[in-house]
């Protein structure tokens, strides 16, 4: 009789095991998990560390098409630092490697459920030679079916 609560006992344990991060990885996602949790809803967040550390570079719920200029919600040294991004928006996120309003450059999406890249060092613009990280220079709000093909997941 005995067996049964022994059993019983270690589906429980192993139960809990799921709910302990798995890999390192995942445990590394705690900083991006909690900012967006704390984010304010119809706002992307850039951040200069990866893992969503090193503090906010900016948020915006607008577009900005210049992060290096003295206008928009990311200004001067905001442009080509960020290394991970968050999306607490309603629709898809669109950074470029160029600055402008022709939007013209190579690009990256950043869907509404995607929420995060926590690290973006492996991720290329569009055209594939331009690595994204401290390579962000600007971005505009998109629908989905506009953000084709997104180069990053969470």
């Amino acid at each position: 009789m005995r067996k049964i609560p022994a059993a019983l006992s270690a589906l429980a344990l192993g139960g809990l095991g799921a709910l302990v991060p798995a890999t390192s990885a995942q445990a590394d996602n705690w900083a991006c998990n909690d900012n967006y949790t704390a984010a304010a809803y119809g706002y992307m967040y850039a951040y200069n560390d990866i893992e969503c550390h090193g503090g906010a570079l900016g948020y915006s719920k607008s577009w900005d098409s210049d992060w290096g200029n003295s206008s928009g919600p990311f200004q001067g040294t905001d442009t080509n630092k960020a290394s991970s991004i968050l999306n607490k928006g309603s629709i898809a996120v669109k950074f470029f490697n160029g600055t402008g309003q022709d939007w013209g450059g190579g690009y990256v999406c950043l869907s509404k459920n995607e929420l995060y890249a926590s690290n973006i060092a492996d991720d290329y613009f569009t055209g594939g030679n331009i690595q994204v990280t401290d390579n962000i220079s600007s971005h505009k709000w998109v629908t989905n079916n506009r953000c084709s093909p997104t180069s990053w997941a969470t």
